[in-house]
């Protein structure tokens, strides 16, 4: 896990210097971040790598440039989110006393106190339709491209152990179950199975995945933000989503999207997954 933690920060640096001479090339300004802000005792974030709630959270504290630790919770610990919160959920923020849950309340709470540096500096969501229904339309594809890669990519923290994985497996359904039925009508056995199979369809799925990765280019306004306005929740919630597609050996990205992924992983210190792609 350690040389692929160092791969990851190589390819980030790498990131970095290919980011800006982009940015150089094309005359855009990136934003900056505001100044950094070093709490004592630094705050913590209980998170998994692979959940989008949890990647709002680590995006919107690395753009706010706040110092936090990142704890992965393996994927089967109910004990230490029971112990902070109440129930196993991510991600859960810890500051001293201040322990809560819930990713888009965490955000509003660190956007809206001074401790944490400047205030409201992601604007509202606009509810953008055409990316929801994006979305919608893909769910079951990238739930079945995206899930059995979480479990067998080497460097999610959550899945080192093989507990970690059995766990995703046994709680997240595959198409065309929906998840009461994946839990109450299919084997752990035959879900193993279901994954696997799913992977093994990598070369019939990847031209379809591709397909769909080709209809974000006209939604995204530049690689600054990907509604029209500047930084908003917009790109906290979907920055968060398409961060997963990095993990796709063979993913073609649009100018567009490639730009808008690699500035957000630089600006947010939030790596993507080229390296573990599979």
């Amino acid at each position: 896990l350690k040389r692929q933690a160092d791969t990851r920060e190589l390819e980030l640096v790498v990131q970095k210097m290919l980011l800006s001479c982009l940015v150089a090339a094309i005359g855009l300004a990136l934003p900056v971040l505001p100044a950094r802000v070093v709490l004592s005792p630094v705050p913590t974030v209980h998170v998994y790598d692979h959940c989008p709630f949890c990647v709002r959270v680590r995006l919107a504290f690395g753009l706010k440039n706040i110092k936090h630790n990142v704890n992965f919770l393996a994927n089967d610990d109910v004990a230490t989110p029971t112990a902070l919160v109440g129930k196993k959920v991510s991600p859960i923020f810890q500051d001293g006393a201040l322990v809560m849950p819930e990713s888009l309340d965490i955000i509003r709470l660190v956007d809206s106190d001074p401790k944490y540096g400047p205030v409201g500096m992601f604007k509202p969501g606009s509810e953008r339709k055409d990316i929801k229904a994006w979305e919608k339309k893909h769910q079951n594809l990238m739930r079945e491209v995206q899930r059995p890669r979480y479990v067998k990519s080497v460097g999610f923290p959550e899945f080192a152990q093989k507990d970690g994985r059995t766990a995703f497996v046994k709680n997240h359904q595959l198409p065309p179950y929906e998840k009461a039925d994946w839990k109450a009508d299919v084997s752990q056995e035959k879900k193993e199975e279901l994954y696997d199979a799913a992977f093994a369809k990598s070369a019939e799925l990847l031209p379809l995945f591709n397909a769909a990765l080709a209809e974000l280019e006209p939604m995204i306004h530049c690689p600054d933000c990907v509604t029209d306005g500047g930084l908003s929740y917009d790109d906290i919630e979907f920055w968060s989503r398409v961060r997963s597609c990095t993990l796709v050996k063979g993913a073609v990205y649009g100018p567009k999207l490639k730009a808008y992924l690699d500035n957000y992983s630089t600006l947010g210190d939030v790596p993507l997954y080229y390296s573990m792609a599979l």
